[in-house]
């Protein structure tokens, strides 16, 4: 009994010591194994983002070779890696869109547009669908997203580009007051480059906003004197708001550029035939008024005669009552009768006019004189008496 109980007391101590080892000796294995697994994941991430990686570059290289197909195999690869990645999932919608597969691209961008409804690229490109569906509201409301949205880098350039998208949207549906006036906003921020000035004043002579797109023009060429498109678009849009002087000076500039085109010339040759024949010009005499009105009566009446001419001694039915007004009018197209009636200078002038108006669609392209005649009517419209 009492060796037994000997032995079981040295049995206790023995379990007691070797109990704490035991302990320690598993903790230890158990860091040991935690360790590898955790290496072992991390390594596993680590590759995982290094194939990513490289599917993405493999992709983006396609792209650039122009191979959209390869590149959104290459893409969706770099998403099997991570599949959470933003990159990957807007490049692969890209190329998606550029193989004609819109549908999956629209799905894409429309998730990542979930997770961020403020991210500029994304906007940009639903708008540009949504333009493409013809949905006018939302093409407005992710206009809206991208010019006010994130963008990565460059954000002041992309809203602008964003903004010049949208106008060119209002355009394409014949919406120029629209159009109008977010080129007012667009044009009170830009920066002090004339390509900017000169595409902006482009935009106001397409709606027709003469005066807003001379100005533009103007701060063009201030910036870069010899900027060719500035000074020609400037000659075109004094032309067209009447101020002849300021467009043959422009144009004039324009054509001693090297980009200087036939157009230019062209125009210059119609733009010095309006000064010469504008009756409207400030502190002008009246006899010289008068002299300007009698050489537009005649060339009106010439292009009346060379359009009969060419029809072989007749005229289309649309002139032949502007050729009897002009019959009734030659004894009285002479300065003296002019000065005894003033009030008879516009009416006049006016038969000249609405010649050229009919004209110009039936007998054939009209000399530089001719549309200088239907300038002046463009800028100065009266009513005959």
């Amino acid at each position: 009994m009492l060796h037994d109980w000997k032995e079981m007391n040295v049995l206790r101590r023995d379990f007691v010591v070797r109990e704490p080892l035991l302990v320690v000796i598993l903790v230890l294995i158990t860091i040991v194994f935690s360790t590898l697994t955790h290496a072992y994941s991390r390594a596993y991430d680590r590759r995982r983002n290094q194939l990513g990686q490289q599917w993405f570059a493999e992709g983006n290289a396609e792209l650039q070779k122009n191979k959209p197909a390869a590149a959104v195999d290459a893409f969706r690869t770099s998403l099997i890696y991570d599949s959470r990645n933003w990159d990957y999932r807007l490049h692969l919608a890209e190329a998606l869109s550029q193989v004609g597969q819109t549908r999956q691209a629209l799905n894409y961008y429309q998730s990542l547009w979930q997770l961020n409804p403020k991210n500029g690229v994304v906007n940009l490109h639903l708008a540009e669908f949504a333009v493409r569906s013809g949905q006018v509201a939302d093409a407005e409301r992710y206009f809206s997203g991208a010019i006010f949205g994130d963008w990565p880098n460059n954000s002041a350039d992309h809203r602008r580009e964003a903004l010049f998208e949208l106008i060119n949207f209002y355009l394409q549906r014949g919406d120029t007051g629209q159009a109008e006036s977010q080129l007012i906003i667009l044009s009170a921020n830009l920066p002090e480059d004339p390509v900017l000035h000169s595409r902006v004043a482009d935009l106001y002579a397409h709606v027709g906003d003469y005066q807003r797109a001379l100005d533009q023009y103007r701060r063009a060429f201030h910036l870069d004197p010899k900027y060719f498109p500035a000074l020609f678009g400037a000659g075109e849009a004094a032309f067209h708001v009447g101020d002849y002087h300021a467009a043959e000076t422009y144009l004039t500039r324009a054509s001693h550029e090297d980009a200087a085109g036939p157009e230019v010339k062209n125009l210059l040759q119609i733009t010095q035939a309006a000064s010469a024949l504008n009756p409207f010009e400030r502190g002008l005499r009246e006899s010289e008024k008068i002299q300007r009105v009698l050489r537009s009566f005649q060339i009106a009446s010439g292009r009346l005669d060379a359009c009969s001419s060419r029809s072989g001694g007749s005229l289309p039915s649309k002139l032949a009552p502007l050729q009897q007004r002009r019959n009734q009018w030659k004894p009285n197209a002479n300065p003296r009768y002019l000065s005894r009636h003033p009030d008879q200078i516009d009416p006049l002038f006016v038969i000249a006019t609405e010649i050229e108006k009919q004209s110009q669609s039936v007998c054939g392209e009209p000399a530089a004189e001719d549309s200088a005649l239907l300038a002046l009517a463009n800028s100065h419209p009266l009513d005959e008496k």
